[in-house]
């Protein structure tokens, strides 16, 4: 670490350190953090995940918030506990990085005294009309709200919370990481036959509306017979989207693989890639991801999809549930390799210019320190 007795301490909460999704920016934001002058520490609520052990070692050891339900003497002997931590450890302040973290952080960083910074990584469609108002809250005594899409900054400002304290931070894509990632074999190799690839990396949950891609699927392999569509993710959809898959007659046209840990491998087999949330999108670690690996990207206008996807330059961005424009953008980039190839170069570019971590660390030690009035 490069850091001066002056340093920022940063209290990272997040709900566990697996991988992908929020839990795993939190995780490289933290590792990052040493080199630009922040100290930072971790505590999750539930003690798992990839980056655990690395964590620990970069950054110290990670804090357990044993935290199982939103009332009840446990939740409060937890609480009372993290303010005792906050204080001893002499933190400047609790960067909140989730919706629980942000509503019981918000509690601990007031009773301790330390300013609080919450994350707002979605657009919080998905949520329970009390949490939701719980969330706003938090937002609402934060120094700072970090936010990774102009679409999820927009809905903060819309709830109340002053433009000056939104600040637009994207996500971490290390491109030298995925690239060592996607030269090892992928382990589900036997079940991706002979074919033109089209992949989807998502949970199967209702709000990413998988049912629109199998529809539009139907009409991509009618027009390109060798179209094969790979599903990696699972979720409670998983059933009915199988027994769509079989309504449609797609059959070897479309594989379920359930939970892939070796994304990057998996994308390296792919020719396009495509993502149709109908809601709750932030700035999408899949799309990311599929940049990364040279492949362009179709997309439904939701989120922070569009800032992604440049429209005619990266990829397509199409209508939230129109599964016939969904069809013809892949018919389209099928037909067209000398296209594909362009966009997917473009998206790539995208990614090493705007989404590496010493980049990205550097945004959020500037703002540490800003809102700390730290020189």
């Amino acid at each position: 670490m490069t850091c001066m007795p002056n340093s920022p301490r940063i209290l990272h909460v997040v709900w566990n350190l697996i991988r992908g999704g929020t839990e795993g920016q939190c995780a490289r934001v933290a590792l990052g953090l040493g080199t630009q002058g922040v100290l930072a520490r971790v505590a999750v609520s539930r003690w798992e995940g990839f980056f655990l052990d690395a964590v620990e070692q970069a950054c110290g050891p990670v804090y357990h918030m044993d935290i199982h339900r939103r009332y009840g003497w446990h939740t409060w002997r937890e609480l009372r506990r993290l303010v005792a931590f906050l204080r001893a450890e002499r933190f400047d302040a609790l960067h909140a990085w989730d919706a629980d973290a942000a509503i019981f952080g918000s509690i601990a960083a007031q009773r301790a005294g330390v300013p609080l910074i919450t994350s707002r990584r979605d657009l919080g469609e998905i949520y329970a009309s009390r949490k939701l108002r719980r969330m706003e809250q938090a937002d609402g005594q934060a120094v700072a709200v970090v936010v990774n899409a102009d679409a999820i900054g927009a809905r903060v400002r819309a709830q109340g919370v002053a433009a000056d304290r939104v600040h637009l931070i994207p996500n971490i894509l290390d491109v030298d990481e995925f690239d060592r990632l996607a030269a090892r074999p992928f382990a589900q190799e036997n079940r991706l036959g002979p074919g033109r690839w089209i992949g989807h990396v998502a949970r199967l949950d209702p709000e990413k509306d998988v049912a629109t891609l199998l529809r539009a699927a139907a009409r991509v392999v009618a027009e390109v017979p060798a179209a094969r569509f790979v599903l990696a993710g699972d979720g409670v959809e998983r059933a009915r989207l199988e027994a769509l898959a079989a309504e449609l007659h797609l059959g070897q046209h479309v594989v379920f693989l359930g939970d892939v840990t070796e994304v990057p491998a998996l994308l390296r087999r792919m020719e396009l890639a495509v993502l149709c949330p109908r809601a709750n999108e932030g700035l999408s670690n899949s799309i990311l991801e599929y940049q990364a690996a040279g492949l362009p990207v179709v997309a439904t206008d939701c989120g922070g999809n569009r800032e992604l996807v440049r429209e005619g330059v990266s990829g397509h961005v199409v209508a939230v549930g129109d599964h016939d424009e969904l069809a013809e953008r892949l018919i389209g980039l099928l037909l067209d390799t000398d296209r594909t190839r362009a966009m997917g170069q473009s998206g790539r570019q995208q990614v090493e210019q705007h989404h590496r971590p010493e980049a990205v660390c550097r945004q959020f030690a500037d703002l540490y320190h800003r809102v700390l009035g730290r020189p």
